[in-house]
């Protein structure tokens, strides 16, 4: 997987992604993860925090790993990719107040540690050093 697909703008099955949506966005923050440090392959993998069913506490734990298992350039390139997936929620959730994007199926989620969306993103800044309100 590349920078680019896993930004959410290809579909595992090639099909070009021509617009950003919840959706596919929910899950590419979910896949990014999993591809990027190689854990959740299988339930069973004991490194395996659910995007799902973990709490802040435990998929923190799971990024600050990853995080150490990084040289410098793959955290820069983490860095970025955590930066866009927070101007990328920024875009969308502006989109919806303007009625532009559909979120009835509540995929996209605000940024707090309460729902999946927010904990990932906030855990992934928290490992990396990104610092949000500067975005």
């Amino acid at each position: 997987m590349t920078q680019y697909d896993l930004r959410g703008f290809a579909h595992p099955l090639g099909v070009r992604i021509e617009k950003h949506v919840p959706k596919f966005f929910d899950a590419t923050i979910n896949n990014f993860i999993c591809f990027a440090a190689h854990v959740g392959k299988k339930k069973t993998d004991p490194e395996f925090v659910s995007y799902f069913d973990s709490s802040f506490d435990e998929y923190l734990a799971m990024c600050k790993r990853f995080a150490g298992c990084c040289d410098s350039s793959e955290r820069e390139a983490t860095q970025f990719i955590i930066r866009e997936f927070v101007l990328q929620h920024k875009e969308m959730t502006a989109k919806i107040a303007a009625g532009e994007l559909d979120n009835r199926n509540g995929y996209l989620q605000p940024l707090n540690r309460d729902n999946r969306m927010g904990k990932a993103i906030i855990a992934l800044a928290e490992a990396f050093e990104v610092n949000l309100s500067e975005i």
